[in-house]
């Protein structure tokens, strides 16, 4: 898992903390007084092997996932997946529709 660094500043009020992780862990990260509660996405290989029938991802038989902070390819925002090792990053679902509209 990456490493989170926060800044003094980030404490002076309880606004700038919860910012801070929502900047690391995606918008839809909730930041409570003790604690906070992110979203743990799938990544396409685990989705494969949970709902099989998915053309664009074949079944992978694969057991080794680990939760990763991983970077979109374009805009660089952060979000927590349950992904294999090799993966380093996504494509966020902005990005997504971006490009698909791009053609």
């Amino acid at each position: 898992m990456n490493e989170v660094t926060f800044t003094e500043k980030e404490y002076e009020v309880f606004r700038k903390f919860q910012n801070k992780i929502n900047a690391v862990f995606g918008e839809t990260a909730y930041v409570g007084t003790n604690n906070a509660v992110v979203l743990l996405e799938y990544s396409p290989t685990l989705n494969a092997m949970i709902r099989p029938n998915d053309p664009q991802h074949p079944v992978a038989k694969r057991y080794d996932f680990q939760a990763k902070l991983l970077p979109c390819k374009d805009c660089k925002k952060t979000a927590l997946f349950l992904c294999l090792p090799e993966e380093e990053n996504y494509v966020c679902n902005d990005c997504l529709g971006r490009r698909k509209k791009n053609g």
